[in-house]
């Protein structure tokens, strides 16, 4: 059976957060389109939640994907992300801490407006997710290690890819 994808406009989801991401709106040549601007040195976050398909690979490995690029051109500069998760089987806590995933020095490209995908995976076991578990998730741009890309990073879409059996 094929893995589940599940997309995520970033711009659209939640802005619930003391620090989030603002949508700018980006004009362009030939087309208009929303974005969320995250910032060198205040976290900042987007939130959401999806189901863990029932027909889950518990043995297998979920794959992340972001889709971002730097809002002002910058060479050989990086970028770190950060997924924090938290997954609620029925009678859970809803109001239990997330678990984060740090993506740490990612290239991201040194000319303006082009897209750098980001991708990265982790076993379903150590996420700790389990079939129909409902997971929030947030999402956000943390410093990275060596050469931290100076200004905002623009983050588009977000996709998560869960294996299914």
């Amino acid at each position: 059976m094929a893995d589940a994808v599940l997309p995520f406009t970033v711009p659209a989801l939640q802005a619930v957060e003391s620090t989030f991401a603002p949508v700018e709106t980006l004009v362009g040549t030939n087309r208009t389109k929303r974005s969320c601007a995250y910032d060198d040195t205040t976290e900042e976050y987007r939130n959401g939640k999806l189901v863990v398909p029932g027909t889950v690979n518990s043995g297998g490995t979920v794959t992340f994907r972001a889709y971002v690029w730097s809002k002002t051109a910058a060479a050989s500069r990086n970028v770190a992300l950060r997924f924090g998760h938290r997954a609620i089987s029925d009678s859970d806590d809803w109001d239990l801490a997330y678990t984060n995933e740090d993506i740490d020095d990612q290239a991201i490209d040194a000319t303006q407006d082009n897209v750098s995908i980001i991708e990265w995976t982790e076993t379903v076991s150590n996420l700790g997710w389990l079939a129909d578990d409902l997971v929030g998730f947030r999402i956000s741009r943390i410093v990275a290690t060596t050469t931290d890309l100076v200004g905002d990073m623009y983050w588009d879409f977000f996709t998560i890819e869960i294996p299914l059996l």
